[in-house]
Formats: C-alpha cells, structure tokens, sequence
C-alpha cells in the first residue's frame, strides 16, 4: 500500500514538472498550447487607474517671451534621471541639492521672502519625470501631462476663489522631440499661509524617448517680477540627454 502511495506520489510531481517545465519554455513565437487552461492577468505598468482626460477649450498659444534680463546663466544642470539638461542660473537663485524627492529629481529656487515657518513662497524650477498617475496614454498624452501637472498645482494651494489666466498652450520641440508647454497666472483673495496673491507657473512636459515624459515647472511668485525673463532662459536651454 506505502509503495502504490509513493508511487502516486512520484507521478503528480513528475507531472507537474513537466507542465511547469512546458509552461516555461513556451514563447511568444509559437501558440500557447494551454490557452484557455489558466487566468491571464495583465498589471498596470504604473500601477495606477488610467484616468480620463479631455482637452478643453483653445489652446492660448505659444509661450510669451517675458521682457527684462533676468537672472545671469553660470551653467547647466544635467538631470539624467529626467533625460533633460537646462540652464543653472546665477543669484539669487540657488541649486537645489536636498529635500529631492520622487515628484522632482533636480531644482533650483529662491526664496522669494520669509516670515516665519509657515508663511513663504519660492520661485522655483522642479524637474522630474511625470507622475505615473497624471499619466494619459495617446496623440495628446504631452498636452494632459502639462496641463494635468499645473491643474494638481492649482488644486494643492489654491482653493476656490482662485483667479486663473491663460498664458500659453502649445505643441513646441525639444531638440527635435515633441513637446507641451502649459503657462498661466493664478491669483487669490482668500486669506493663508502665502506671501503672495499670486505665481505665474509654466509647464512643459517633453518626450525624451523613456516610458515618462520629463516635466519642467518652473513658478514665479509676484512679489519677483524681476525673476520672469529666467522662464525665457530655462526654456530655451532645455535639452534632452540620454
């Protein structure tokens, strides 16, 4: 009786070998001989729903240029995490090397003015890949991305009474890739913990050939008008490396 147990035993785990074995040699080159036999299950590669999106309205047009000098150009920042170079500009900015995080993996920033810890605003570029969730797949998939970052921007520190106006929404290349930019002003009346009534945000996503768009933002608070012709320098710099 033991022996025709052990035997039995044998057999299922040889069988089962096998099917492993069978089931791991099969390739896409050939047809799945257990098609039908076992549960396909195909993983989100952002691991998140898709979302839906619509564009709406006109497109305002290409980015304007802002008048002024700006802030002097010292040198390029090179974010391969991104795929993307840009401009590092001189003072009073300051690059950004802590408090990274997986929504950007590069910056620079001045801090536009302090009052105490909880009330401040900062001029700022934050680049990044684009959030997987923010992610739209088709022909418009850089258009959502823009204006789908700037909206989650507006969304975050703005409430209600928030004023936006549209300053640029258009196709635009970076070293031969496709690209979006998304620019507008927002102000507000309600009373919070910011310095300024109100920021212009710009923001360009841009194909760099990986699975994610890179995403450039770059936000100018009010009270820095003079920091606006720096949007024309980033900008221009852009370029995509490998």
């Amino acid at each position: 009786m033991k022996t025709l147990i052990a035997a039995a035993a044998v057999f299922v785990l040889v069988a089962a070998a096998a099917t492993v074995f069978l089931l791991n040699r099969h390739t896409d080159s050939g047809p799945d001989a257990f098609a039908g036999a076992y549960p396909l299950v195909t993983a989100d590669p952002t691991g998140v729903p898709a979302l839906s999106w619509r564009p709406t309205g006109t497109p305002a047009g290409p980015l304007p240029t802002f008048r002024g000098s700006g802030s002097p150009v010292t040198g390029t920042i090179t974010d391969r995490q991104s795929g993307i170079s840009y401009a590092l500009l001189g003072s009073p900015w300051k690059r950004l090397t802590s408090r990274l995080s997986s929504a950007h993996t590069s910056g620079e920033e001045v801090d536009s003015r302090r009052k105490d810890s909880k009330h401040f605003w900062y001029a700022a570029v934050y680049v990044g890949p684009l959030d997987p969730k923010l992610a739209v797949a088709g022909p418009q998939r850089l258009r959502a991305a823009a204006e789908l970052t700037g909206k989650e921007f507006v969304d975050e520190l703005y409430s209600d009474d928030g004023r936006r106006q549209e300053l640029a929404g258009a196709a635009m290349t970076v070293d031969h890739r496709a690209a979006w930019v998304s620019a507008f002003r927002m102000t507000h009346t309600a009373a919070g913990d910011r310095v300024e009534k109100g920021q212009t945000e710009v923001v360009v996503a841009v194909d760099t050939g990986r699975r994610m768009p890179a995403i450039v933002e770059i936000t100018i608070p009010s009270n820095q008008p003079n920091l606006l012709p720096d949007i024309n320098h980033v900008v221009r710099s852009l370029h995509v490396v490998r």
